[in-house]
């Protein structure tokens, strides 16, 4: 099988976290609200909770709630974000985010989410894999990667909604094997649950998702995983790396955290110094090993730039995948082309 390879340093480029001491002589912060793009128990929502708590319990907020703003792919949330007024370390905001926060704000025509905020820090991520059936006739990603090859448009793959980071990650699959991504078939689904359900009634024909909630139904026979989008093997689930089948790209679903736009240079150094301490606590470490969450921490000016390039690049995909009204752009220096293999 030819493959065109593309190096797609995607959602989930680990780069080493800043666990800083200057963010440790830093005073509590007063009362802090985190906004969640998602319902209650849904989405990241469970990091939000997560995030208060540990705010709490290490002392370095006062206070902490969580206000849920569901709906439009993050569109709720961000419009419910209002700019920056009064002191953060008295009364401070933060709004959690995405991937598919960056593609709503995308697919919306709208203001950037990098240019409509101050990014703050990259937190977390989840794996991605793509499962089938225990009785599919797609008993290796090769025999996935075939159909695209030959007739795309006759294979539904499904995940979570669409534009969302599972419908994204499809796209760049595409891509990466040189498919023409207008042909792709995707079905999106308002949660993994229901996105589960469709594939076990036969109306998709894979499922893409974390790779974390499959790990149950792998165990139990009913469902072969085909590929995995981490750099390693993942624990519990026995298929490749994207990067073991030659394509050369690694995932993730991460979750960040975002300051109202129009901060103070004193307030953002604040809030940059207070994620520092949260990727530090031990408190949060052990919630990350707890829910499976992988740390892919990246705060300040580094962030905010491999937020910028992370648009460009899922912009790019959202464009092939015929969801964008616009696109004003051709290239966002996000893959570089390597010849056919």
């Amino acid at each position: 099988m030819h493959r065109r390879r593309f190096l797609v340093l995607a959602l989930g480029v680990m780069v080493a976290g800043g666990c800083g001491t200057g963010g440790s002589r830093a005073p509590m912060a007063g009362r802090l609200t985190l906004v969640a793009p998602a319902a209650r128990g849904q989405g990241w929502d469970r990091a939000a909770r997560a995030l208060a708590m540990v705010l709490t319990g290490d002392r370095m907020a006062r206070a902490a709630e969580v206000s849920n703003h569901p709906g439009g792919l993050g569109a709720s949330a961000l419009s419910a974000f209002p700019a920056a007024r009064g002191s953060f370390a008295r009364e401070g905001r933060m709004l959690l985010t995405g991937m598919p926060m960056i593609a709503g704000a995308e697919i919306a025509n709208a203001a950037s989410v990098a240019e409509s905020t101050t990014p703050l820090a990259r937190l977390v991520g989840d794996w991605a894999a793509l499962v089938v059936p225990a009785g599919s006739r797609l008993r290796a990603f090769e025999d996935f990667a075939a159909v695209l090859h030959r007739d795309p448009a006759t294979m539904t793959v499904g995940g979570r909604m669409e534009g969302g980071s599972d419908h994204v990650l499809y796209g760049m699959i595409g891509k990466c094997l040189g498919v023409d991504n207008r042909l792709l078939d995707y079905a999106g689904y308002a949660s993994g649950i229901e996105a589960a359900q469709a594939l076990h009634d036969g109306r998709v024909a894979a499922l893409l998702g974390s790779a974390r909630s499959f790990v149950p139904e792998i165990a139990a026979g009913r469902l072969r995983p085909l590929m995995v989008s981490s750099a390693e093997r993942i624990d519990g689930i026995d298929a490749p790396t994207l990067m073991e089948l030659d394509i050369r790209l690694e995932y993730t679903d991460w979750c960040g955290v975002l300051g109202p736009r129009g901060m103070s240079a004193e307030d953002r150094d604040a809030a940059v110094a207070l994620c520092d301490r949260i990727d530090a606590s031990p408190r949060w470490r052990a919630v990350c090993v707890a829910n499976s969450w992988n740390r892919v921490y990246l705060s300040g000016d580094d962030f905010r730039q491999w937020l910028v390039t992370e648009t460009g690049r899922t912009r790019e995909v959202l464009n092939e995948l015929g969801l964008l009204s616009t696109f004003s752009t051709s290239c966002w220096g996000s893959c570089v082309r390597r010849p056919y293999m």
